[in-house]
């Protein structure tokens, strides 16, 4: 190994007076933290856990005062920083869609345990089931629908799948591969007339006087027979009537016969 690979260079490598400090009532110098953080870290260079560029740059910023930032706040490197937060009214546009959802019930949009991000979540899963109740995304493509990290959009399914909004399963390929999820909606969000026994109980419980769907219809003299309506059947008219309206009736094709017969008698001179 030669000199270049694990020596530092003249820039970085530390005086005389940095490496050792005298300390009160020793006679024997002391070497200072600097010096001993340093020897460390070329210590693992030589060893080859780390590269001398890196060795370099941990040698250098020992003993460096950590820099601030903009706000004065000190930063550290390797520590995440959350983005600065865009205000609502500065952010772009949905893109123009002709996604639209189907009926659904308002259990979800009256539920206070629900955030209003994962409420408008459920109507965007409603309207990707169409008139089904299940349909495959994953958590990658509905942030990109809802604008959101897949963190959250995990927190959103969990809190969905909690309260019984939603049934949630793996959606796998003949190899076992994990492809996505297959979420199916519960009867929680679908309406109550599309269930058969909740539209039973509503025509249970509505008094029978408001529904009378037949009421105008049904003929109140005779039972079992329904009043033709007045918009779709045109009004009777006697075969006659409109034969001697046209001028082909029977009489008036004897009296154009005779008119001709009459005619044919004439003398021509």
């Amino acid at each position: 190994m030669t000199d270049e690979q694990w020596r530092a260079p003249w820039s970085v490598r530390p005086t005389t007076l940095d490496l050792f400090e005298a300390s009160e009532g020793a006679a024997v110098p002391v070497p200072a933290p600097s010096f001993e953080a340093k020897a460390a870290i070329w210590r693992d260079q030589r060893a080859g856990l780390i590269s001398f560029a890196e060795a370099q740059r941990r040698s250098a910023a020992v003993g460096a005062e950590p820099a601030k930032s903009a706000d004065g706040q000190q930063g550290r490197r390797g520590v995440a920083r959350p983005p600065a937060a865009r205000p609502r009214h500065e952010r772009p546009s949905p893109n123009q869609s002709r996604q639209y959802a189907q009926p659904m019930a308002t259990t979800a949009a009256r539920d206070d345990r629900l955030t209003p991000n994962a409420k408008a979540f459920l109507q965007v899963l409603k309207a990707r089931c169409g008139k089904g109740r299940e349909t495959n995304i994953t958590k990658g493509t509905a942030g990109n629908i809802m604008s959101r990290s897949v963190r959250t959009i995990r927190r959103y399914l969990v809190d969905l799948v909690r309260f019984g909004y939603v049934e949630l399963e793996i959606l796998r390929n003949n190899q076992g591969m994990h492809l996505g999820l297959t979420v199916k909606l519960t009867e929680l969000v679908t309406p109550f007339f599309e269930e058969a026994r909740g539209l039973a109980r509503w025509l249970a419980e509505t008094p029978s006087a408001e529904f009378m769907p037949f009421k105008g219809v049904v003929c109140p003299v005779k039972k079992g027979v329904t009043l033709l309506s007045s918009r779709n059947q045109t009004q009777i008219i006697s075969p006659f009537a409109a034969l001697k309206s046209n001028g082909t009736d029977r009489y008036a094709v004897r009296e154009e016969l005779m008119r001709m017969r009459k005619a044919n008698m004439v003398p021509r001179s």
